[in-house]
């Protein structure tokens, strides 16, 4: 599942949209949300995987923003976070495919806030943009309307099971440290006695793939962390860099819904960035493939267990190996927030 990060309140910003995995019913279809371009202004609209096509949906009221539009094809429900007029708080909703009354599961006043649906569908990791100067998250499980606080922290990652969340926690301010949230408890744990830069569950709980504030320094790659026997290996190391012994700079790893392959920003060093390649792995970090910056720029993310979503007007879809070419969604981007 994706992982998203900071949201800056600054300028425009593009959002993912995310595609939960699963053994899902026939009669829903396989797709994800954009932003409809033929439309003036542009309005979400749903791209079916299996027909290539954009499709309009419909919703019941009409709202000023939309963040996050997350498809739960399992259950056969759209959640999304919008508000109704720019003075409106930001709420969550949930809408029954396709053509169901949108109903408020989460409301915040304090601010924008990103969601992440956990595998089931039955809890929310909230990321939300207060008064203070970092994010405070949360989970919500919005059947018992029941919200568990989790302090500061950023990059929240659900594991394949939806049996805990991943994410980095702020005590007070930087650096950051990995921490683990127990659903079946409702507890929150420091899992590394080390500060954290970046950390996602590779394919279950027992691996994260992470970078330490420590290592960073020396060599700014990956590590793969086996928490059954305690060890660290480098994750996805580039032929050319083992032959140099030279380490690449490695950057803003994510997962594919299910959590099978990630996919991650590659330079030769940390001092230039403008030409990073996007490398996508399996769980383990062998490499599928490597795309250009010109094939993923501006932006990638996976929407369903195999598929990955790339650039921007126009957008491609494409497979996580890269087997079967890439296939242009016309007239679409990304969903966008505007402040």
């Amino acid at each position: 599942m994706r992982t998203f990060r900071l949201l800056s309140l600054n300028k425009t910003l593009l959002f993912t949209v995310l595609f939960l995995p699963s053994f899902a019913h026939a009669d829903f279809p396989r797709g994800f949300f954009v932003e409809d371009l033929r439309h003036k202004p542009p309005v979400p609209a749903f791209y079916n995987l299996e027909t290539h096509a954009l499709e309009p949906f419909v919703f019941h009221q009409a709202y000023a923003n939309f963040i996050d539009i997350t498809w739960d094809r399992e259950q056969g429900r759209v959640f999304f976070s919008a508000r109704a007029t720019p003075k409106d708080p930001y709420r969550v909703y949930l809408k029954a495919w396709p053509d169901g009354e949108e109903k408020v599961i989460y409301e915040n006043p304090l601010g924008p806030f990103r969601f992440l649906l956990s595998p089931d569908g039955r809890q929310l990791a909230l990321q939300v943009m207060g008064p203070s100067a970092w994010p405070i998250l949360a989970v919500h499980d919005w059947e018992n309307s029941k919200t568990t606080l989790l302090g500061q922290g950023f990059s929240p990652d659900w594991a394949s099971d939806g049996k805990s969340l991943l994410f980095l926690q702020i005590p007070g301010s930087l650096p950051s440290w990995l921490a683990e949230y127990r659903v079946d408890t409702g507890t929150t744990t420091l899992i590394l006695n080390e500060p954290v830069a970046e950390a996602v569950y590779s394919d279950s709980s027992d691996f994260i793939v992470l970078k330490t504030a420590k290592e960073a320094k020396v060599c700014d790659e990956f590590q793969l962390w086996d928490r059954r026997r305690n060890t660290l290996v480098p994750f996805s190391v580039s032929t050319g860099s083992r032959r140099m012994k030279h380490c690449s700079s490695q950057r803003e790893i994510n997962s594919f819904p299910g959590h099978q392959f990630l996919f991650f920003k590659e330079s030769p060093d940390a001092t230039d960035v403008s030409e990073q390649t996007m490398v996508v792995s399996d769980a383990h970090g062998g490499r599928l493939q490597i795309l250009s910056h010109d094939d993923w720029d501006p932006m990638a993310t996976a929407v369903e267990a195999l598929t990955l979503v790339i650039g921007e007007d126009p957008l491609y879809v494409m497979s996580a190996d890269g087997t079967g070419g890439r296939i242009e969604v016309p007239q679409a981007r990304f969903i966008r927030y505007q402040r």
